[in-house]
């Protein structure tokens, strides 16, 4: 009898190559993408089977479901794409993950060394296909390992204890729970099919007993996406969850028919290794028909599951859609109506900065409230591209004045939203280090700023309109916000001066921050002024 030593030498050294040369080709196929990937899994999700079939395709390419659904979890995360888009993608990420099994079923992981030599040649030999040579290395390292182990498991084929040892693992439940643990262990399902399908190759189980391992996997394969949307927002932790709820689900859906199943399968024929690569295939694509018909009810049980209020932050224009219409006064107007839009989010991000001084709020809130800066950054680019593209257009000199104006708005606007940013990083490190601002403070900051605010609801509600009224209300409550101002740096002045009595220089930054923040409004204002003049609602401002 073969010593367990001798196992423990080829097996696991093939489980390390196969799982080294699996991460490292979903990075280096990610790579040759050069960032391609997440526009594409946001441009082609505009309905569920295509994103179904662009989750399947992406799996299948770089070999790896957990890199596709956290991607697609980050994208959920950034606002690239919605929680609803991303769960086609999660769920045709289950059907790409089969091929691994069917090129182990159908013996081409002979192929390693062909594939390793020939990855090392192009990326020594260079030339305008270098840059495939690090993929189709790893590709091979892939194969190389699965070999590896496949020999290495060979002489047990006919072990008694071994044998003995499978049969008894193979008890369902059992069987489960081992092919969950081994995929949780090395945060890689193709690990567990592809050892299952080795092992019925060398005629150790059969497919039978081999389909519980597989339903394990596919369990297991739910963690990595669970662990990397810790600290993501709601709608991300949603995508997570549904990656799970849907492997679970579809465990639970197979169960009481799983007699008729192996008969199925059983019927489409083939060696015993293909037959669990097809029981593994079939499985998946069921489960993903069934789900991916019920999408809608499956979002709104996870919802359920993962409740909350937040709102969802997609980066979309309102207005501005590809392409602009031809009429140039209609495509004014279109980026009068983004502009707005940008008013709004720059108003959320400052309340949703206001927001992180609050001790039970602050990891969400300063969360938030970057992802809407970062929108405000998405919607300023959409804005300077569309007054770009109509820019090169035959204009009237009023035409190109109203470019002009809407242009420098938006990016003040930009530039306001950045402060918000500040102000939430200043409440956030206030948090971090345990020392927030005292409660005095935090209201005389909520004051100052509800005056602040003022203003900019005002600004927003009005444009791009600004009537004599609108001004006059705008100067004096900007005149009321710097005497606010004025009044706490006084304050702070006097506490400073007396003995024993330190400063914080935390409560100076954020009023700075409110004064700058201000200041722009009052810039805004002002260019606001000048681009209603122009459709003579105001003289222009002196």
């Amino acid at each position: 009898m073969v010593s367990t030593w001798e196992l423990l030498f080829t097996v696991v050294p093939g489980v390390i190559l196969f799982l080294f040369g699996i991460e490292n080709f979903s990075k280096e196929i990610l790579v040759v993408a050069r960032g391609r990937f997440a526009a594409i899994l946001g441009s082609l999700t505009t309905n569920r089977y295509k994103g179904l079939l662009l989750g399947a395709g992406i799996t299948a390419l770089i070999q790896s479901s957990a890199a596709t659904t956290v991607i697609a979890i980050n994208l959920v995360n950034a606002g690239t794409i919605s929680f609803v888009q991303s769960l086609g993608i999660i769920i045709g990420s289950n059907i790409g993950t089969t091929i691994t099994s069917q090129l182990v079923a159908f013996k081409l992981t002979s192929f390693g060394p062909v594939f390793i030599l020939a990855g090392f040649l192009i990326g020594i030999i260079g030339g305008r296909y270098k840059f495939l040579g690090k993929p189709l290395f790893y590709f091979g390292l892939v194969f190389f390992g699965l070999t590896i182990i496949s020999n290495g498991i060979e002489p047990y084929s006919s072990d008694p204890l071994v044998l003995e040892l499978l049969g008894g693992i193979a008890f369902l439940p059992l069987a489960i729970f081992v092919g969950f643990l081994i995929t949780t262990a090395f945060q890689s399902s193709s690990v567990t099919t592809g050892l299952v399908v080795i092992l019925a190759q060398q005629g150790m189980i059969t497919m039978p007993e081999a389909i519980p391992f597989l339903l394990g996997a596919n369990i297991g394969s739910t963690t990595t996406a669970l662990f990397a949307s810790r600290g993501l927002d709601l709608f991300a932790r949603r995508a997570a969850a549904a990656h799970t709820i849907f492997n679970v689900g579809g465990v639970l859906l197979i169960l009481p028919f799983l007699t008729p199943f192996v008969s199925f399968i059983a019927g489409i024929g083939g060696t015993e290794a293909q037959q669990v690569a097809n029981a593994h295939l079939v499985f998946n694509i069921v489960a993903s028909g069934v789900f991916i018909l019920a999408l809608h009810p499956f979002a709104s049980l996870v919802m359920r599951v993962v409740p909350g209020e937040e709102e969802e932050i997609l980066f979309r224009t309102v207005a501005i859609k590809d392409p602009l219409p031809e009429r140039v006064d209609e495509v004014l107007s279109i980026i009068e109506e983004e502009v707005k839009h940008l008013y709004d989010v720059t108003n959320q991000a400052f309340d949703a900065a206001m927001a992180v001084f609050t001790a039970d709020k602050a990891a969400r809130a300063y969360q938030k409230a970057g992802k809407l800066e970062l929108l405000n950054d998405f919607l300023d680019e959409e804005v300077e591209k569309a007054t770009f593209t109509v820019s090169k257009r035959a204009l009237t000199e009023m035409q190109a004045k109203r470019t002009m104006l809407l242009v420098r708005i938006s990016n003040d606007l930009e530039r306001l939203a950045d402060l918000s940013r500040d102000l939430a990083k200043v409440a956030r490190n206030a948090a971090r280090m345990g020392r927030p601002l005292p409660k005095g403070q935090v209201e005389a900051i909520r004051g100052i700023y509800r005056i602040f605010d003022g203003n900019m609801q005002e600004l927003s509600k009005n444009f791009p309109n600004s009537t004599k009224e609108t001004i006059s209300s705008l100067r004096a409550r900007d005149i009321e916000l710097r005497r606010a101002l004025n009044l706490e740096y006084t304050l702070y002045l006097q506490r400073i001066a007396k003995i024993n009595e330190s400063s914080d220089s935390r409560y100076l930054e954020v009023l700075s921050i409110i004064e700058a923040a201000n200041g722009k409004v009052r810039d805004i204002r002002k260019l606001t002024e000048e681009y209603s003049a122009l459709d003579e609602i105001l003289p222009a401002p002196q």
